[in-house]
């Protein structure tokens, strides 16, 4: 006997789910995007296959397809809670208000592609992922998913609406995106040599997942220093040339120059190069070393042709103690990289003519929302960024969160007009067992369970996704519509969002209402007068 269930993208289900009553799939998606719907199927210990049969679309207009992805979902432990204040915590009675369960636990997070069979079967689950391209012509698509074992056999019917709303590929979004990229740990993850042949395979699979994900800039690594008799000479830039390359050649919008110096703590008013810890940068000899990068990088950036393709981030998070030092770093920069955007996140509203791209933290913006928004009156670009910090039930990418968490935090960026998002844990793989211990290590503290990253290691050096991977690209697709809808009807746009998030704090823990507040925007933006005000 084969059981199964459906359940939305954007609800988490574990090993211990229980069914529920749904046993169709239907799914709703724009041109240019993708929905998705998890399978939970519990079948006798025997080989299980799984093949997908399209139907001939109901819509009589010929038109490319789209098309149907399968993953089978792996569960990943969560070994600590969330905490209320800062990073995790053991205690879950000051956490329970706000995430999904208390830890240990298992979750369905990791994606592997799916190829057809389930060898041991048992209990499994699948994610199945539509995706359309912008030519896909619209209208109702379906097809039947089979499950086999032995004898026994389900059919599940699959109805797939492709709507008229186009999401804009990435040289056109209206949201920017970076995704921080652990350069050195792509070796030991893929099993490899840094800098071989294969290193850059791996990469080059990495950059078009970050690619899938929306993300428009790629993060480079820093050059490297390079001394003689103790002395600086020079830097190689070799891996940052490779990195962008690749980058570009897979389709990447824009790049972004890896940070060169940090503070030694958050309230010291000092910054240092990253390959000098000893010299602040507003002394002599830290300016003729930052005057050495700056010049031999802007060389790099013009044998490649990339002036208009790059930014910089200078120093990551620069705080109220040490705003005027990173205003100093910025003039440095600005010397010898005219024209080249920079781009931080930032921990305080006094950084005026020292960044071009503001990256506040979710809480920050909210904190000094007035100032940040007369920024934005101003014509200055505002991202937003999510990290460990300030934990609780603030929006982040955490697997002991609410799934809806890691789509909503786009619809938040669309509600405040903020033009970007950042986070810096793509493929940061803290620790011996990702798997089991998805709380990372971190300063003698523990990440919440995911901060560090949103893919998995797969297989042959080509990452698998997350259920949060998934989430963010939805919540991506979705910011490019709420936006288009805004610049008509900006009140009622205002108004659904409000359905389903009101602050980084306040949001549905309930992936139905996400999916029926999706399908009223699709809706929307299909009225026929939508076009004309």
């Amino acid at each position: 006997m084969i059981r199964f269930s459906v359940f939305h993208d954007t609800d988490w289900i574990y090993p211990d789910t229980k069914h529920n009553a749904i046993n169709h799939i239907t799914m709703h998606l724009p041109r240019g995007g993708h929905d998705g719907a998890q399978l939970l199927v519990d079948a006798g210990h025997a080989p299980v296959s799984v093949s997908w049969s399209p139907d001939i679309p109901y819509s009589p207009i010929e038109g490319s397809s789209p098309i149907l992805r399968i993953y089978r979902l792996h569960s990943v432990g969560v070994n600590e809670n969330t905490s209320p204040t800062v990073m995790t915590t053991t205690d879950y009675e000051s956490c329970r208000e706000f995430v999904t369960r208390k830890a240990p636990f298992e979750v369905y997070d990791a994606l592997e592609p799916f190829y057809g069979e389930v060898p041991e079967g048992g209990r499994f689950a699948l994610y199945l992922c539509t995706e359309a391209s912008p030519e896909t012509t619209p209208g109702i698509y379906s097809g039947r998913l089979t499950i086999r074992q032995r004898t026994c056999e389900v059919i599940i019917p699959v109805h797939y609406t492709v709507h008229m709303p186009v999401v804009p590929a990435l040289t056109q979004a209206r949201l920017g995106m970076l995704n921080f990229f652990d350069y050195e740990g792509l070796a030991s993850q893929s099993k490899t040599v840094k800098g071989s042949t294969e290193y850059w395979d791996s990469f080059r699979q990495y950059v078009r997942a970050q690619i899938d994900l929306r993300c428009t800039h790629i993060l480079l690594p820093t050059g490297d220093a390079i001394h003689q008799d103790g002395l600086l000479t020079g830097f190689d830039f070799s891996m940052a040339e490779r990195a962008g390359q690749i980058a570009l050649e897979e389709g990447a919008v824009m790049l972004c120059g890896g940070h060169v110096a940090h503070w030694h703590e958050w309230d010291e008013d000092e910054y240092y190069p990253n390959w000098n810890q000893t010299t602040g940068i507003t002394t002599l000899q830290g300016y003729m070393e930052m005057r050495l990068y700056f010049s031999e990088w802007f060389r790099i950036i013009q044998k490649n042709g990339w002036e208009a393709r790059m930014t910089q981030a200078l120093a990551d998070e620069p705080q109220t103690h040490n705003d005027r030092t990173y205003r100093i770093l910025a003039a440095m920069f600005r010397k010898f990289l005219p024209g080249i955007p920079i781009i931080d996140a930032v921990e305080t509203v006094n950084l005026g003519g020292g960044i071009d791209i503001w990256v506040p933290k979710q809480d920050t913006y909210e904190k000094w929302k007035k100032d940040y928004e007369a920024l934005q009156a101003a014509g200055e670009e505002m991202w937003f960024y999510t990290c460990a910090f300030p934990a609780g039930p603030t929006m982040n990418r955490s697997m002991d969160l609410p799934l809806t968490v890691s789509r909503l935090v786009l619809w938040m960026g669309a509600l405040y007009r903020l033009s970007g998002f950042l986070h810096w844990g793509f493929n940061y793989y803290i620790g011996e067992d990702i798997w089991h211990s998805a709380c990372c290590p971190h300063k003698g503290a523990l990440l919440p369970a995911g901060d560090a990253h949103i893919v998995y290691p797969g297989k042959n050096g080509v990452p698998w996704r997350s259920m949060r991977f998934e989430a963010q690209r939805g919540g991506a697709e979705d910011y490019e519509l709420l936006i288009q809808a805004a610049s008509v009807f900006p009140e009622k746009t205002d108004a659904l969002i409000r359905t389903v998030c009101t602050t980084f704090r306040d949001y549905t823990r309930d992936g139905r209402s996400v999916s029926a507040a999706r399908q009223k925007l699709l809706t929307f933006l299909e009225m026929e007068d939508f076009y004309h005000g």
